[in-house]
């Protein structure tokens, strides 16, 4: 993939920005996160320029996109074999996710966590009795599947 410096830093930008929105709105910024008066507190909740195992990454060519998504897995729960072409942004809001992956051993996230999900294949499941809430945030390209499954 070819990498142009403005897409990737429109891409950056948006994706920061659409996170530190969604965290807000979906309660998983804590009350030493929230703004103060007179002025705000800020909390980095990542800065990596490698995925989860270790990989360097790299944004698509083209009209910058990004996709942010809050999902929920059950106790029990499992999210299916995939791998990504852009790699996501994760914040675990709430409960653990187990990955099993081809890269790199299972790894086990808890609520606060984030990292940048690894290209390789992998699989999620919820092996807790609560659920997983997790914001999932995608700089990517117009165009440009989130993920794909094995055939």
């Amino acid at each position: 993939m070819i990498v142009r410096p403005c897409s990737r830093r429109t891409a950056i930008h948006r994706a920061a920005l659409a996170t530190a929105t969604l965290i807000v709105l979906a309660g998983g910024a804590s009350a030493q996160d929230r703004p103060a008066a007179p002025g705000a507190i800020i909390k980095t909740l990542l800065q990596a320029t490698t995925t989860a195992d270790g990989k360097a990454f790299a944004y698509p060519d083209g009209k910058a996109l990004v996709t942010a998504r809050l999902v929920e897995l059950p106790p029990g729960g499992e999210i299916i074999r995939h791998r990504h072409a852009v790699s996501p942004f994760i914040y675990i809001l709430e409960g653990e996710l187990t990955i099993a992956s081809d890269s790199m051993p299972t790894q086990v996230y808890k609520a606060g966590d984030t990292y940048i999900e690894q290209a390789a294949w992998h699989s999620g499941r919820n092996l807790g009795a609560t659920p997983v809430r997790l914001l999932s945030v995608y700089p990517s390209a117009e165009g440009v599947a989130l993920s794909e499954r094995p055939q």
